[in-house]
Protein backbone atom coordinates (compact mmCIF):
# COMPACT_ATOMS: atom_id res chain seq x y z
CA UNK A 1 0.00 0.00 0.00
CA UNK A 2 1.73 3.54 -0.91
CA UNK A 3 2.10 6.29 1.67
CA UNK A 4 2.95 9.13 0.83
CA UNK A 5 5.62 11.03 3.17
CA UNK A 6 5.54 14.76 2.78
CA UNK A 7 4.95 14.21 -0.78
CA UNK A 8 6.10 17.82 -2.76
CA UNK A 9 4.15 19.21 -5.66
CA UNK A 10 5.36 20.25 -8.98
CA UNK A 11 5.22 23.49 -10.27
CA UNK A 12 4.23 24.55 -13.85
CA UNK A 13 4.89 27.65 -15.31
CA UNK A 14 2.03 29.44 -17.53
CA UNK A 15 5.04 28.91 -20.44
CA UNK A 16 5.34 24.86 -19.70
CA UNK A 17 1.62 23.41 -19.99
CA UNK A 18 0.81 19.99 -19.49
CA UNK A 19 0.67 18.13 -22.61
CA UNK A 20 -2.41 16.11 -23.50
CA UNK A 21 -1.25 12.64 -21.66
CA UNK A 22 -2.77 9.59 -20.25
CA UNK A 23 -2.07 6.90 -17.61
CA UNK A 24 -2.85 3.17 -17.38
CA UNK A 25 -3.95 3.75 -13.61
CA UNK A 26 -5.95 6.32 -12.03
CA UNK A 27 -4.23 9.58 -11.16
CA UNK A 28 -5.32 12.49 -8.40
CA UNK A 29 -3.98 15.76 -8.38
CA UNK A 30 -3.97 17.68 -4.80
CA UNK A 31 -3.69 21.64 -6.58
CA UNK A 32 -1.84 23.34 -3.62
CA UNK A 33 -1.23 26.48 -5.33
CA UNK A 34 -2.43 28.83 -8.20
CA UNK A 35 -4.39 28.26 -11.03
CA UNK A 36 -4.97 26.43 -14.24
CA UNK A 37 -7.32 25.56 -16.94
CA UNK A 38 -7.92 21.25 -16.79
CA UNK A 39 -8.96 19.50 -20.04
CA UNK A 40 -9.66 16.34 -20.59
CA UNK A 41 -11.09 14.25 -23.58
CA UNK A 42 -13.30 11.07 -22.34
CA UNK A 43 -13.52 7.99 -23.88
CA UNK A 44 -15.80 8.57 -26.43
CA UNK A 45 -13.44 11.48 -27.54
CA UNK A 46 -15.43 14.44 -26.01
CA UNK A 47 -13.54 17.17 -24.76
CA UNK A 48 -14.00 19.20 -21.11
CA UNK A 49 -12.13 21.78 -19.91
CA UNK A 50 -12.78 23.60 -16.13
CA UNK A 51 -10.88 25.55 -13.81
CA UNK A 52 -8.46 24.25 -10.87
CA UNK A 53 -7.33 26.33 -8.06
CA UNK A 54 -5.89 25.90 -4.97
CA UNK A 55 -7.50 23.50 -2.61
CA UNK A 56 -9.49 21.00 -5.63
CA UNK A 57 -8.48 17.88 -6.07
CA UNK A 58 -8.92 16.57 -9.03
CA UNK A 59 -9.29 12.58 -9.68
CA UNK A 60 -8.76 11.34 -13.22
CA UNK A 61 -9.95 7.66 -14.37
CA UNK A 62 -7.15 5.61 -16.43
CA UNK A 63 -7.12 6.10 -19.86
CA UNK A 64 -8.78 9.35 -19.92
CA UNK A 65 -6.57 12.02 -21.63
CA UNK A 66 -5.66 15.09 -19.66
CA UNK A 67 -3.23 18.25 -19.09
CA UNK A 68 -3.44 21.73 -17.81
CA UNK A 69 -2.86 25.25 -19.55
CA UNK A 70 -1.49 26.55 -16.15
CA UNK A 71 -2.16 30.41 -15.61
CA UNK A 72 -0.72 33.51 -14.69
CA UNK A 73 1.06 34.83 -12.86
CA UNK A 74 2.75 32.82 -11.01
CA UNK A 75 1.39 29.01 -12.36
CA UNK A 76 0.19 25.84 -10.98
CA UNK A 77 1.39 23.83 -8.20
CA UNK A 78 0.04 20.05 -7.30
CA UNK A 79 0.48 16.78 -6.41
CA UNK A 80 0.10 14.21 -8.60
CA UNK A 81 -1.04 10.73 -6.61
CA UNK A 82 -1.25 7.53 -8.66
CA UNK A 83 -3.83 4.68 -7.92
CA UNK A 84 -2.73 1.20 -8.17
CA UNK A 85 -1.02 0.41 -10.98
CA UNK A 86 -1.83 -2.75 -12.90
CA UNK A 87 0.22 -5.55 -13.91
CA UNK A 88 1.38 -5.20 -16.57
CA UNK A 89 0.76 -1.09 -17.01
CA UNK A 90 3.74 1.38 -18.62
CA UNK A 91 6.41 2.90 -16.16
CA UNK A 92 4.72 6.03 -14.59
CA UNK A 93 5.05 8.78 -16.77
CA UNK A 94 3.19 10.36 -19.58
CA UNK A 95 2.15 8.64 -22.42
CA UNK A 96 -0.06 9.53 -25.75
CA UNK A 97 -2.74 7.80 -27.50
CA UNK A 98 -1.79 8.41 -30.76
CA UNK A 99 1.92 6.62 -30.00
CA UNK A 100 0.54 3.90 -28.14
CA UNK A 101 -2.57 3.66 -29.44
CA UNK A 102 -4.91 1.51 -27.19
CA UNK A 103 -7.25 2.75 -24.64
CA UNK A 104 -6.12 1.09 -20.94
CA UNK A 105 -9.58 0.10 -19.24
CA UNK A 106 -9.78 -1.05 -15.30
CA UNK A 107 -11.82 -3.62 -14.34
CA UNK A 108 -12.43 -5.08 -11.08
CA UNK A 109 -12.23 -9.15 -10.40
CA UNK A 110 -14.24 -10.17 -7.59
CA UNK A 111 -12.24 -13.65 -5.74
CA UNK A 112 -14.02 -15.33 -3.93
CA UNK A 113 -13.07 -16.16 -0.43
CA UNK A 114 -14.32 -17.64 2.52
CA UNK A 115 -12.85 -15.30 5.25
CA UNK A 116 -14.87 -15.73 7.88
CA UNK A 117 -16.73 -18.72 7.68
CA UNK A 118 -20.03 -16.90 5.93
CA UNK A 119 -19.95 -19.56 3.41
CA UNK A 120 -19.77 -22.79 5.83
CA UNK A 121 -22.87 -24.63 7.28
Amino acid sequence: MPVYKKPEAFHYSPDSPIDIHFHDYDETWIVTRGRCDAFMVDRDGARAEFPLEEGDVWMVEAGTQHGCKPLPPDGVDFIPVSGTIPVGSHEPGHYHMEEERYLPTLRLEKVPLDRYGHDRD
